[in-house]
């Protein structure tokens, strides 16, 4: 049977290395981050198949309450090694996620959400309600995919033609980018104006604490860095405009822009992205992910990230299940 052991952080980083396409959700530092911005903790596990070679990661939520036991959440997850063989990837995930159900009802979760890391289709479906989980009506997360182990001159070019000429456009300009690591002032700064925007604008995008508490983590797998853009002629302005990717793994994620009205008839969110990407190459990155692109997505940004002709992916949605003392989750899917 597979089996779910709980992970060390010496453990969980050497892994992590070794997980292809990893997401910054099962990233280690990212649980620290909901650790210290909500009421959530944080366990990580590692999942071992019947020949005892590890075959998965997943780091999970959870909140224990007395006496009625426990709720937990994954997701994004499992992450899987990269030498699994492309043809076996789906049902590893389910047989890992049968022996993470097992460990949870051990630990009496009574209520698990998981949002896998399972590309959208029935056959996958039929599956997880075999594990008896049932889907949830939220919109499932989509995204879409860039390979950074092309050459530059590639990259450009796979990109749409409009695109292309807003980023040249950009570039002409000439204003300044800086590059910054970490937490900082900049930082601040950006998140000061993104509460800015989303009282105004009256959404809830991202949590505000939840990037400042990203920003100060480390790692050999994480990086978090800040790409600033200032006008030549007045660099001790208000920045032009302000864009967040992190490093989680072998992938480097887009995770939030801002731009004020010059910026914008500057083409900075344009040349931002484009530099984040080429700084993510830079890093070692192999992939870098858009950043999330559905059906939730506002029609603005969506025609922003189409330019960059990514390969997109729509996961499989939110599942619930209630894991009962006296029924057995220890499942092995074979085909």
């Amino acid at each position: 049977m597979y089996l779910a052991k709980e992970a060390n952080y010496a453990d969980w980083e050497s892994y992590f290395k070794k997980c292809h396409k990893a997401n910054m959700l099962q990233c280690w530092q990212y649980g620290n981050a909901k650790e210290q911005t909500s009421r959530w903790s944080a366990i990580r596990f590692i999942v071992f198949n019947e020949k005892k070679d590890v075959v998965g990661l997943t780091q999970a939520l959870y909140i224990q309450i007395p006496i009625l036991g426990g709720i937990v959440r994954v997701n994004r997850g499992p992450i899987l090694m990269e030498n699994i063989p492309t043809k076996d990837i789906k049902r590893e995930t389910i047989n890992i996620i049968s022996a993470l159900l097992d460990e949870f009802q051990k630990r009496r979760w009574r209520v698990t959400q998981i949002a896998p890391e399972i590309v959208d289709s029935n056959h996958d479906e039929i599956h997880l309600k075999w594990l008896g989980l049932t889907k949830l009506a939220n919109n499932p997360y989509g995204s879409g995919m860039i390979n950074l182990l092309v050459e530059e001159s590639f990259l450009l070019s796979s990109l749409k033609k409009k695109w292309r000429y807003y980023l040249r456009k950009g570039q002409k300009i000439g204003f300044k980018t800086e590059i910054i690591k970490g937490n900082s002032d900049q930082v601040e700064l950006l998140l000061k104006k993104y509460e800015e925007l989303q009282k105004d604008k009256n959404f809830s995008g991202i949590c505000t604490a939840l990037v400042s508490a990203l920003a100060s983590q480390d790692g050999d797998e994480w990086g978090f860095t800040l790409l600033v853009a200032k006008d030549n002629e007045y660099v001790n302005s208000e920045p032009l405009g302000m864009l967040v990717s992190v490093r989680h793994g072998d992938v480097s994620t887009y995770l939030i822009a801002l731009t004020n009205k010059k910026g914008r008839d500057y083409q900075v969110n344009y040349v931002l992205l484009w530099r984040a990407m080429l700084n993510a190459k830079e890093e070692g990155s192999t992939w870098f992910d858009i950043g999330g692109m559905d059906s939730s997505t506002p029609k603005g940004i969506k025609h922003f990230k189409s330019g960059l002709n990514a390969d997109l992916y729509s996961l499989s949605g939110e599942w619930r299940g209630v894991l009962y003392p006296w029924k057995s989750y220890k499942k092995i899917l074979k085909k």
